[in-house]
């Protein structure tokens, strides 16, 4: 009865923000048309159709941020009312979202971070790495940041969140950590986090974002920019952020003992049990350097190919190479299909659409002056600063990187067009900062699987977090201006 009753609370409450999102929808339809900045003699207006891809977005935010609907759910309904809306004919919407080849990326990425998880070779090099460690509280923390980090180049943030857990639960409860009374139990749990988050930083194979902000540059500025740009910038970046991350958790919850009580003859037995690599693991192992060669060099081989790899191509490719007689490594489709997000796909889609009618309606140009129109005035170094912090504030608000990537990307490259800045030197670290939630639980999914061992709370991981936030902030900004003109955003 008590849950029948809760349930009816909740569909109460959801229908009250559904009815409110629709109510501002309306209202801000139906408001006058503001005022035109001006740059310079010439105008920038508000059109009616970008006021109305606005009120829509407005919509969809109220349910994003409140999740009274699921967030896929929301992201159609961005197509619905754009098309009853008379913004952009459906068959349009859809080509929009659903025929951009970022899904097929991403779609990609997951299947192989599916076939690194289940085919055991990303426990392997976890395992591994642990050994190498000992047994010091503080290299155990900096072990498990460094690891995630690494595998979430490649692996999905949520994976490799979920790989880790179950181990730095196993060696809390070896230790006698108990859940809010340890201060090792919350460093390593909030490792976890970092590690995860910081390495979907570095490559656009990190987290799924990040591919599409490559793409809005792609469409919205029609700039080509490659999977080695972003690493170039995303790499030294997450490698600062690295040992900063440790440091900022051993001073905010320095462990209660220098050295965990039992040995780790127990992972290094289980690493024993694997023996040498399996069939599966070596077929992924191949695929996995393939793909990786391609996304790095694929522009070099284009000449001697006759055709262009772009990342959305390479990510397809190694995908269906995992099904190929002498690579395969999924058993069956429905084995592989239960590996990709398809409502995150989904949302990615839906929030396309409204991104870049959000750019072609003129909407983003008005917004992002009325409210950045001043960054054209600060060094180049301080409106890559401003930027990233801009993000950073969004993200305490938005629970899914792809959202605030929805609502920020647009705006971003559209002010760098105005102010006669390259797009890339700012969409580049909007687009890095978009994974880094560092202050809120709720503002991402991977940050809610180590919260539910019960080691730290929500008010930890925000204290901690916000210091995190600033470091994160300036080791992306002095990324790019060291190696950024090595990207193609040179800011000097």
């Amino acid at each position: 009865m008590a849950r029948l009753n809760s349930a009816l609370g909740d569909n109460k409450r959801n229908a009250a923000i559904f009815f409110l999102a629709l109510a501002v929808m309306a209202l801000i339809i139906a408001l006058p048309t503001p005022e035109p900045f001006y740059k310079g003699t010439e105008a920038i207006s508000l059109t009616a159709d970008g006021k109305i891809v606005m009120a829509v977005l407005c919509f969809a935010v109220i349910l994003w941020m409140t999740e009274a609907i699921p967030f896929p759910a929301t992201s159609l309904c961005l197509l619905v009312f754009l098309h009853i809306l008379g913004v952009e004919n459906f068959k349009n919407l859809v080509k929009l979202g659903f025929g951009n080849n970022v899904l097929l990326f991403l779609m990609g990425a997951m299947g192989l971070s599916a076939a690194m998880t289940s085919s055991g070779l990303a426990r392997r090099f976890m395992l591994w790495m642990l050994t190498k460690v000992g047994r010091r509280t503080d290299h155990i923390v900096l072990a498990f940041i460094a690891i995630g980090a690494l595998l979430s180049m490649w692996v999905t943030d949520m994976a490799v969140a979920a790989m880790l857990l179950p181990l730095g639960v196993s060696i809390l409860k070896n230790s006698g950590c108990k859940p809010l009374e340890s201060n090792f139990g919350r460093a390593l749990m909030i490792g976890i986090v970092y590690g995860a988050l910081i390495g979907g930083t570095a490559t656009p194979a990190g987290c799924g974002p990040n591919v599409i902000a490559m793409q809005y540059v792609r469409d919205i500025a029609h700039l080509d920019v490659t999977f080695a740009q972003w690493m170039i910038v995303g790499v030294p970046g997450a490698m600062l952020m690295v040992p900063l991350g440790w440091f900022c958790l051993m001073k905010f919850f320095p462990p209660e003992f220098r050295e965990i009580p039992t040995s780790l003859d127990s992972i290094r037995s289980e690493l024993q049990e694997l023996g040498g690599l399996g069939g599966k693991e070596i077929r992924t192992l191949v695929v996995f350097c393939t793909m990786v060669v391609l996304w790095l060099f694929g522009s070099y081989l284009t000449p001697l190919l006759g055709f262009k790899l772009p990342e959305a191509f390479v990510a397809l490719l190694g995908f269906v190479l995992l099904f190929l007689p002498g690579l395969r490594v999924f058993d069956n489709w429905k084995e592989a299909s239960s590996s990709i997000d398809w409502g995150g796909l989904v949302l990615i889609a839906g929030g396309i659409s409204a991104g870049m009618l959000l750019a072609s309606t003129g909407a983003a140009r008005w917004v992002a002056w009325g409210l950045l129109s001043d960054v054209g005035g600060f060094h180049p170094v301080l409106r890559v600063l401003a930027v990233i912090a801009l993000v950073e504030g969004l993200k305490i608000f938005f629970s899914s990187n792809s959202v605030t990537g929805a609502v920020v990307m647009p705006l971003i490259i559209s002010l760098g067009m105005d102010i006669g800045m390259n797009p890339w030197v700012l969409a580049g670290p909007a687009g890095i900062a978009q994974s880094m939630a560092f202050i809120m639980v709720t503002s991402s999914p991977t940050n809610v699987i180590p919260y539910s061992a019960g080691y730290f709370k929500i008010a930890e991981y925000a204290k901690c977090g916000v210091v995190m936030t600033v470091i994160a902030i300036l080791c992306v900004t002095f990324s790019v201006a060291v190696f950024g003109s090595l990207a193609g955003m040179n800011i000097w």
